[in-house]
């Protein structure tokens, strides 16, 4: 495992096209702080981004914070400006962007202008979606713009299977767009966007999964990827191991190495950022309410003025100490965080 990981490190941040000699300075640094030194005032900026372009989704899937139809958070979806003024302050550090979060990124009428964009700046961009909102004109676009990976989330081998999560989507629609870039990519001459069909196994979908994979060598996907079943996005931080799996018991596979795994701490705070479609700031990309988000770059001056603010830094010390210092630590939602404080000791330092 850790060699994998090591492998993974280098594929992704220095045996990459993105990598340039101020990104790699950039790289270490923020690294190292993250590793060893764990201080709360970091030198550097994110390395990744999470931009969210549009939290605004046609399905209903019940373990979705969106799909579940929460109000703690307001809709929208960001504007190519937006996007450009986030690109412009701190492309120069970024190897990688991923445009989702809380929605569906391609109901966003701007979102190859942002993949676009990103590209000539010698930043990776991932896409996930559920593919459900799609035309021939959008998937040349997609295709053209220079989209490195495109997840494509599909729970099942039929439509029967299939919508018990995704409430509200359409399998077969699914197929046929994936269908649809591939031959774009075939007409177009294009190697990319790599498409991945990310298959989230459940008690309802467990027996599709051998149908499903050779669905996806059939029509030309690149990668079949299959995860274990998680538990409810939005509140997953505030839970213990055992309660998130009470709580998602009747989505749970019979198989058990598919069952939820413990979550690794987070290195969000030193080397990642997530980016809402308003431009607010969160923790990370499994904080939903809005009420927790550390700022906003659009009316406070950018994300340079947010990244070592109080907020922030007050997370990181308690990240590092596992301890709360008093009523004002217990404001910050990674006060509350069992992932990162797990057995957290309140009082005075």
């Amino acid at each position: 495992m850790a060699y994998e990981r090591a492998q993974n490190l280098l594929k992704r941040f220095i045996f990459t096209k993105n990598v340039t000699v101020r990104k790699f300075i950039n790289f270490c640094l923020v690294t190292f702080q993250h590793v060893v030194l764990r201080n709360s005032y970091v030198v550097g900026y994110p390395i990744e981004l999470i931009i969210d372009p549009c939290n605004i989704c046609m399905l209903n899937c019940p373990l979705c914070p969106t799909g579940q139809g929460r109000k703690e958070r307001s809709k929208g979806k960001m504007s190519f400006a937006n996007f450009k003024q986030i690109i412009d302050e701190l492309g120069v550090y970024l190897y990688e962007v991923d445009l989702h979060n809380w929605g569906e990124p391609l109901l966003n009428e701007e979102i190859h202008k942002m993949i676009e964009y990103a590209h000539k700046h010698n930043i990776g961009v991932n896409l996930s979606t559920n593919l459900n909102f799609l035309d021939e004109r959008k998937a040349e676009e997609i295709v053209k713009s220079g989209l490195d990976h495109l997840i494509v989330s599909l729970d099942g081998a039929s439509q029967i299977t299939y919508q018990q999560y995704r409430i509200g989507g359409n399998f077969n629609k699914v197929i046929k767009n994936i269908k649809m870039i591939v031959q774009k990519k075939k007409e177009l001459k294009r190697l990319l966007p790599s498409i991945t069909w990310q298959f989230i196994v459940m008690k309802h979908n467990e027996h599709e999964i051998p149908k499903a994979r050779k669905m996806a060598r059939h029509i030309g996907v690149d990668k079949f990827k299959f995860m274990g079943t998680f538990s409810d996005m939005g509140r997953e931080l505030l839970w213990s191991k055992g309660r998130r799996i009470r709580e998602v018991e009747k989505w749970l596979p019979h198989s058990k190495k598919y069952h939820l795994s413990g979550i690794n701490p987070c290195n969000f705070l030193w080397c990642q950022a997530v980016i809402n479609w308003n431009g607010s700031v969160s923790p990370c990309c499994a904080v939903y309410p809005e009420e927790y988000d550390f700022g906003n770059i659009f009316s406070e001056g950018g994300f340079k003025k947010i990244w070592n603010n109080e907020k922030y830094r007050t997370a990181r010390r308690i990240i590092r100490q596992k301890r709360i210092r008093g009523s004002k630590d217990m404001e910050n939602i990674c006060a509350h965080c069992l992932i990162n404080t797990g057995s957290i000791k309140k009082g005075s330092l």
